[in-house]
């Protein structure tokens, strides 16, 4: 398993997971952001050499990640889909194995900006909106929400060590005022280079380990 940490945040308990995932005891839910399902196909598409099996990859990280905290729920924070996917795509054919495979999930969505070239398709999952847990506000676009924490996607927030050579550069979970933005799940998901304002903190996840910065001075 990998690295686990657990984090206090607007008065509950969740785990922040080193495979770039965020588990909610309370709500007995397990929330990814960015799978961007499908980005393979899309990109050999466009004439790149991008190599397959990545959404077959990624489903199998969520699998483990299932079979770590035995979640009810499994919430993506949008862009499930990086596009809209074709007849025939590799993803649309592991996907109902998938599900067959973890018939007591239930997969839900946060609509991404990706996500609105998908409508209509029928892949037994609940789109939502936004969505209220407990006191968070889960949402694509991390934007504060009066009154409730928001757990966010959408910046793919990555952070630069400095250090010998070119140091190292990892997907990061970036804790803000009332705002959390989770690292991207996906495999072939790029990153946003982030720099932490006063009071903020990033936790690296790197190789499936943890590993929080301290906190921007105030």
């Amino acid at each position: 398993m990998s690295d686990v940490l657990t984090l206090p945040l607007a008065g509950e308990t969740v785990l922040l997971h080193g495979d770039r995932a965020l588990y909610y005891p309370a709500e007995r839910a397990l929330l990814v952001a960015d799978t961007h399902f499908g980005k393979g196909a899309f990109l050999r598409r466009q004439g790149l050499a991008v190599p397959g099996g990545g959404s077959a990859a990624d489903l199998e990280r969520l699998s483990v990640l299932i079979g770590d905290f035995r979640p009810e729920r499994l919430i993506v924070l949008g862009d499930f889909f990086h596009h809209r996917p074709r007849p025939g795509e590799p993803f649309l054919a592991a996907w109902p194995r998938w599900r067959a495979a973890h018939p007591t999930l239930t997969p839900e969505v946060v609509i991404g900006n990706h996500d609105r070239h998908a409508e209509g398709l029928d892949l037994d999952l609940i789109w939502h909106d936004e969505l209220d847990l407990g006191p968070f506000r889960l949402r694509h676009d991390p934007e504060p929400v009066a009154g409730r924490h928001v757990l966010g996607g959408h910046l793919h927030p990555a952070y630069r060590l400095r250090g010998a050579g070119d140091g190292v550069r990892a997907p990061v979970f970036w804790l803000r005022e009332a705002v959390t933005v989770l690292p991207a799940f996906g495999g072939l998901t790029g990153g946003w280079a982030v720099r932490p304002g006063r009071g903020e903190r990033v936790v690296l996840a790197l190789d499936g380990g943890l590993y929080p910065l301290p906190a921007a001075p105030l």
